[in-house]
């Protein structure tokens, strides 16, 4: 990835440059900005306390013309990489800055870190899985209050990094989500689990294998209650859903879902196209 200050200087160039009445100008100028689409969108914040005044305020004016092109490029620089190595954080702040550009990646990932952080303090040295789970589960479920959103489960906030963080509300896969996040930070090898109608989470280590709900404070599963759901809902393969999902199958399940908020529960005509080319780009990403 380009450091900051190396692409805070090519934007200083590239902003001095768009006022060129030009159009064959302002298209190398717009496609050169969008190859720095997802360095622009988690570290705009940086780069906007960079420029001067005037610089700024066009860099505010493009970041608002180019913004759904900055999103729809920096979901393509993710998938740049082979499918184990797409990167769920980055993702889930490219979502966050599709809905609330004005909140700065570095802040979200600065909340994680307080979290991993408080984890980490009093994290026990040694012990079975279960004790370092239910650790994790004191300090993200009653210190910091997660909790799933039962009263309001449709509402698009449940699906935004940011709004998750905020208040504390999520849905199965966010609560998740967050928990996977923190556990990185951790070396906690934490891993998704896509459930049909649900979302879960599963510690693996190679020897131990424990299932596990932040929708539910942290409710541990055997392998059997997760066996049989699976076969109550009437899923194919379910040891192989069992396996745990890739990033990718993640994100998409994230859009899918807010495309449902927005299609039927809280209906916004504009962000469902918006949903579907997100996942366009997603899909001709080849595994």
């Amino acid at each position: 990835m380009i450091q900051p200050l190396d692409l805070k200087e090519k934007l200083n160039h590239l902003i001095n440059l768009w006022d060129d009445e030009s159009p064959e100008m302002r298209k190398i100028l717009r496609e050169e900005l969008l190859k720095h689409g997802l360095e622009i969108v988690l570290q705009q914040d940086s780069c906007l306390q960079a420029l001067g005044g005037e610089e700024r305020r066009r860099f505010q004016e493009l970041l608002k013309e180019l913004h759904f092109d900055l999103v729809l490029a920096a979901f393509s620089q993710i998938l740049n990489h082979s499918l184990d190595e797409i990167d769920l954080e980055k993702s889930m702040l490219v979502i966050s800055y599709w809905d609330r550009p004005e909140i700065p990646g570095q802040t979200l990932r600065g909340l994680l870190d307080k979290l991993a952080d408080e984890v980490s303090r009093e994290m026990p040295g040694r012990g079975h899985p279960l004790s370092f789970i239910d650790h994790i589960n004191r300090v993200l479920f009653q210190t910091y209050h997660f909790r799933g959103n039962s009263g309001d489960y449709y509402n698009p906030d449940n699906s935004y990094l940011h709004k998750v963080l905020e208040t504390g509300l999520g849905i199965p896969i966010s609560l998740s989500i967050i928990y996977m996040l923190v556990c990185k930070r951790l070396n906690f090898p934490v891993y998704g689990v896509c459930m049909p109608a649900h979302f879960i989470v599963k510690f693996d280590n190679g020897e131990d294998e424990i299932f596990f709900d932040p929708f539910y404070g942290g409710k541990v599963y055997s392998r059997q209650n997760c066996l049989e759901y699976l076969q109550g809902v009437k899923a194919e393969n379910p040891d192989e859903i069992l396996k745990g999902c890739s990033t990718l199958d993640i994100v998409k399940r994230v859009l899918r879902n807010l495309h449902l908020n927005y299609a039927s529960h809280t209906p916004a005509p504009e962000k469902v196209l918006e949903i579907e080319q997100m996942l366009a780009v997603l899909e001709t990403f080849e595994q």
